[in-house]
């Protein structure tokens, strides 16, 4: 099946609609002002993210969709954040100094929020005004701001927004399929970023505590990761999920519906866990031809 949005094209290349999906760890510790000396301890996600970046680069995307477990939740639906400018810094992490500044496209969230409707999918745009969030500069929370953080130092493109919610698996892959969609409708040249740590529960002494099943699931997610099969997410035991104390197992559902099982090229970028919890950098390019 093809999946080319609205765009013609030209030597090959996708003019129009999703180019490529990747998965990448927030802690905000790979940020240098922050990490310090802690930084040489995830050396392997440092040079992953840095290296994820130039691949995101040369495909030249003209928005990034991105998915945060760490934006607004809400049990019963989904939400995209809308308004000209959402801006966030680090100061939650005593680095306010750096932070981030993002132009939002506001059509291509115009359009998710309309396949939304139709489809009956609970989706709300929310507008960010002074005072609605809990401080005017958290806006982009630490999920988004990780990620492009990196991303921002080889090109710089609006991005819209997008929040997991209390929602099955099921329809945060169907929010994800409409988000293929809308970049198709809009003829957007589009990246999808699923933010999101592993297991939390690695070795003794780690955030949410120690469970052996945690290196378990993230065993599981990587080797889905690097064969690009994420239909097979639907497969996990819900017992291991619960054990690992994982973050970003809704935002991998909702890439899973974005790509649609449509051909990749995978590249496992890294992975590493030194303080117990689970960091996955991977990169899936679709396929310039697809049939």
């Amino acid at each position: 099946m093809e999946r080319r949005g609205a765009g013609a094209e030209q030597k090959g290349e996708i003019m129009g609609g999703i180019l490529a999906t990747c998965v990448t760890p927030h802690p905000p510790l790979l940020i240098p002002e922050i990490g310090g000396r802690e930084l040489r301890k995830v050396e392997s996600t440092s040079s992953a993210m840095m290296r994820l970046a130039e691949l995101v680069g040369e495909l030249s995307p003209e928005v990034l969709v991105i998915v945060s477990p760490h934006s607004p939740f809400y049990a019963d639906g989904f939400a995209v954040k809308l308004g000209d400018v959402l801006q966030g810094n680090f100061g939650q992490f005593g680095c306010a100094r750096v932070g981030a500044s993002k132009q939002v496209d506001g059509d291509l969230a115009a359009a998710l929020l309309g396949l939304a409707q139709e489809e009956g999918l609970p989706l709300a745009g929310v507008q960010h005004e002074r005072g609605a969030w809990s401080s005017e500069t958290d806006v982009l929370d630490h999920g988004l701001l990780v990620p492009l953080y990196f991303l921002d130092s080889k090109f710089d493109c609006p991005i819209v927004s997008l929040s997991i919610s209390g929602l099955s698996y099921r329809l945060h892959a169907s929010l994800g399929r409409l988000v293929a969609q809308a970049c198709e409708q809009t003829g957007r040249r589009a990246v999808f970023v699923a933010s999101g740590d592993l297991s939390h529960r690695l070795i003794p002494g780690a955030p949410a505590g120690y469970s052996p099943r945690g290196e378990d699931f993230d065993r599981r997610i990587v080797e889905i990761a690097r064969t690009g099969k994420f239909e097979e997410l639907t497969d996990l035991p819900g017992e291991l999920v619960a054990e690992a104390g994982e973050c970003g197992l809704r935002s991998l559902h909702m890439m899973g519906g974005v790509l649609g099982g449509l051909a990749c090229e995978n590249q496992m970028l890294s992975y590493e866990g030194p303080f117990g919890v689970g960091y996955m950098v991977s990169f899936h390019r679709l396929m310039e031809e697809q049939g």
